[in-house]
């Protein structure tokens, strides 16, 4: 659904809408300006395409209180050096948001505390399990969980370089994903072909959310915000070439033969 407004003048300078898009977060565990500029070193260095002009968000959620303050100035010079676009920060103490204010960059509140009845991300909603009363409350009332289905996506023809694709449910992708495509789905992704790009599944905060592609030579992997990158060497090489599924188990990413 998206939201339009205008001016209802008939030579309106411009429209505004509103729809979904998709940020990467930073999330910090450290103000060590050279920690982060050498992490962010070796991310490139795996994954140069990932980094070009790419936004994020950069989060100060789980930063330690002992943590020395930030110079916000140095990290957005430090983001752009590498590529990446600094858009707002998020949660953290007050004296990180007066330091936003104080630096032009926009502050976000920390997202809440999800309960088991919620599965959100920034604000996006897609298989959310929804629990229900049956009847007025009492201290004995069950609540039943309702599931809500999101159709699946199909898409019968190349992913190209370049191009970004995009379902609330499961994603189908019956041809080849080239290098430097993104595919991104609030479920499952289903690539019967080769996969060269970059696949998000579970954006929405769906951690069992899976990845399945017959021929597997993907730039980066990522489900539900864990991401990994690729260079078809290393641990990965012997499953390079092959049909793979790739879960999401213990916060860390796992890719078997299909």
């Amino acid at each position: 659904m998206t939201l339009q407004l205008h001016t209802g003048t008939s030579a309106a300078a411009f429209k505004m809408t509103g729809g979904i898009y998709t940020l990467t977060t930073l999330e910090l565990h450290s103000t060590n300006p050279a920690q982060i500029s050498h992490q962010l070193e070796t991310m490139v260095e795996k994954a140069p395409i990932l980094f070009q002009q790419t936004p994020v968000i950069i989060a100060f959620d789980q930063l330690s209180p002992e943590q020395p303050p930030i110079d916000l100035y140095q990290l957005r010079h430090t983001l752009q050096q590498f590529g990446l676009i600094f858009i707002a920060i998020r949660g953290g103490q007050e004296s990180h948001k007066q330091a936003a204010m104080m630096a032009g960059i926009p502050w976000l509140p920390a997202p809440r505390q999800r309960s088991g009845a919620e599965t959100s991300l920034d604000g996006c909603e897609s298989n959310v399990v929804i629990m229900q009363k049956t009847r007025a409350a009492t201290s004995t009332d069950i609540a039943e969980p309702v599931q809500s289905f999101q159709k699946a996506t199909l898409v019968e023809h190349p992913i190209r370089s370049g191009q970004q694709v995009y379902a609330e449910g499961d994603l189908i992708v019956t041809g080849p994903v080239s290098a430097g495509a993104e595919l991104l789905a609030g479920g499952n992704i289903h690539v019967y072909g080769p996969l060269r790009g970059r696949a998000l599944a579970g954006v929405n905060g769906d951690g069992e959310a899976r990845i399945f592609c017959l021929q597997f030579a993907a730039e980066l992997i990522s489900i539900n915000g864990q991401y990994r990158t690729l260079t078809g060497t290393g641990e990965d090489e012997h499953l390079w070439g092959e049909s793979v599924i790739i879960t999401l188990d213990q916060q860390s990413l796992h890719i078997r033969k299909l």
